[in-house]
């Protein structure tokens, strides 16, 4: 795991490959599925989450547009205590099962990246932030609705046999 120590004018120095660095280096590391660890050469506080949050906002400014408003939005009112409260309730949820359940569920066991998505999907709704899917659904909805409106408008106005044989009501009917 590279170590990566901040210096007091901000410059990164990666101790691993023995040379400076900038975010857009760490975060080629970490797209590289590197784990980084940033520490302050002064102190040795751990500064590796808010450099992440930096690199979060650095890609936010150039427009990249990593995280949807609502999903920051959201983020910020959880608070990092709901997010490690799930976290935790996952991790007893996978370790408090049923073993009759854990074994039915090993014979029919989802992959890795299915397992990431069931998490990501139930973090994203205790977020209040709609999934891709659900998203989908809404789309297919709506065009659904289109299309009925758009039926009904190209059948014309609704013909009304009243309006056919107007009658005053203000004149009485007179006979002929």
């Amino acid at each position: 795991m590279p170590v990566i120590k901040r210096y007091p004018n901000r410059k990164l120095y990666d101790t691993e490959a023995k040379r400076y660095v900038t975010l857009d280096n760490i975060t080629q590391l970490i797209q590289q599925g590197q784990e980084i660890l940033v520490i302050d050469h002064e102190t040795g506080e751990d500064l590796t989450n808010l450099t992440l949050s930096q690199i979060i906002f650095e890609q936010e400014k150039k427009g990249s547009g990593l995280m949807s408003r609502s999903l920051l939005t959201n983020l910020i009112r959880a608070g990092g205590d709901t997010i490690d409260q799930m976290k935790r309730a996952l991790l007893r949820g996978a370790e408090a099962g049923d073993p009759r359940e854990v074994a039915a569920e090993k014979v029919t066991e989802p992959s890795p990246l299915q397992r990431v998505d069931e998490i990501f999907q139930d973090v994203l709704h205790t977020l209040n932030v709609p999934t891709n899917r659900e998203l989908q659904q809404l789309q297919q909805q709506l065009d659904e609705l289109n299309m009925k409106i758009g039926a009904i408008l190209a059948q014309g106005p609704p013909v009304n046999d009243a309006s056919e044989s107007p009658s005053d009501p203000a004149k009485p009917n007179e006979p002929p």
